[in-house]
């Protein structure tokens, strides 16, 4: 077995490019398989999640109030930490959006609770690779750029593994978990860092860690966060789709990307939005491992809506093709409520 290491460098791509990049946002879901109440609005909080554009999940589950959460207790020192780092610790659900911990009254499925955190931009930008490293190790390798001048003190690096859908079914009645934490690889508070002076000059960081035979390896990402050492404030983040390395749907690989086209799901139903509709366009629905459950041909309306009443909650990637090509893939969450 291979112990993690932590590797740091330094590269000077002299590039001087000053434009702020845009900020994306993370929430951290801190929630419990026994937990009742998180059974009753973690639906509504995962619509509204998956609503979002581009917004990045990591679900923690500490120990209180419920200490025999399966999640939990296969890392319960960690989990614990990352909800004591934010001071959540002693009951679920809670959510931290960009660092900032939201009330536990707050209305989780409402669209505005994120909408303070849009649109934001950042002097920092966060690009992740990984890969397999041996018979049993995840290598991740985290590059941060600095893209604007910056007045930036103290910050934070959080990195961790996650599994981006479990199918287990706690007492609470849950039975689809999605983006659960599973190990951090820079300790819950993360390690100092400070952000190049120089635009266009990068710190990388390489990390590798062995992996757990309770995961499964093809559905862990990496995830990163950096923030404000002292307020928390989340300054950048990003995470790697698991699916971009590992899964094969046996999709041609030429792929025409149709960026008016918008695919998103609410509940059992996939809505598509297109300006343009290509000739003998045909939606293809996979699970995770890359079989296909599910294919129609679409009609030739600006927007329609598809029902998949028949799978099962979870994420499932779809691909739009046209004449056996590719125009338009990615991932949807199906919630049936």
């Amino acid at each position: 077995m291979k112990k993690t290491f932590f590797l740091l460098t330094y590269l000077f791509a002299h590039q001087y490019v000053t434009a702020q990049v845009p900020k994306k946002v993370v929430v951290e879901h801190f929630t419990n398989t026994k937990c009742s109440v998180c059974a009753l609005r973690n639906p509504g909080f995962y619509t509204n999640l998956y609503n979002q554009t581009d917004v990045i999940h990591l679900a923690i589950h500490p120990s209180s109030p419920y200490t025999a959460c399966l999640f939990s207790l296969h890392n319960a020192l960690e989990n614990d930490g990352r909800t004591n780092y934010y001071g959540v610790y002693g009951g679920t659900p809670r959510l931290v959006i960009q660092g900032e911990v939201i009330s536990g009254s707050a209305d989780y499925s409402l669209a505005s609770m994120f909408t303070p955190y849009l649109s934001q931009t950042s002097p920092a930008s966060i690009k992740i690779t990984q890969s397999k490293y041996g018979a049993d190790s995840i290598r991740s390798r985290i590059v941060i750029k600095t893209e604007a001048v910056h007045g930036l003190g103290a910050l934070s690096l959080f990195v961790a593994l996650a599994e981006d859908t479990i199918n287990y079914t706690g007492s609470n009645g849950e039975s689809v978990h999605y983006d659960v934490f599973r190990k951090s690889l820079t300790g819950t508070s993360g390690v100092p860092i400070l952000l190049p002076p120089v635009v266009g000059d990068s710190v990388v960081y390489t990390m590798v860690s062995t992996t757990n035979a309770a995961w499964n390896v093809s559905r862990i990402f990496t995830l990163a966060i950096l923030q404000e050492t002292t307020s928390k404030s989340v300054v950048q983040s990003e995470a790697i789709p698991a699916s971009s390395n590992t899964i094969s749907t046996g999709i041609n690989t030429n792929q025409t990307q149709d960026s008016n086209t918008i695919v998103y799901s609410n509940a059992s139903n996939i809505f598509i939005q297109t300006e343009l509709v290509f000739k003998n366009e045909i939606l293809l629905i996979y699970d995770l491992t890359g079989r296909l459950l599910f294919q129609q041909e679409l009609q030739t309306a600006a927007e329609q809506t598809i029902s998949l009443a028949g799978l099962s909650n979870g994420i499932y990637v779809y691909s739009i093709q046209s004449n056996n090509q590719s125009i338009k893939k990615g991932k949807v969450l199906l919630i049936n409520q």
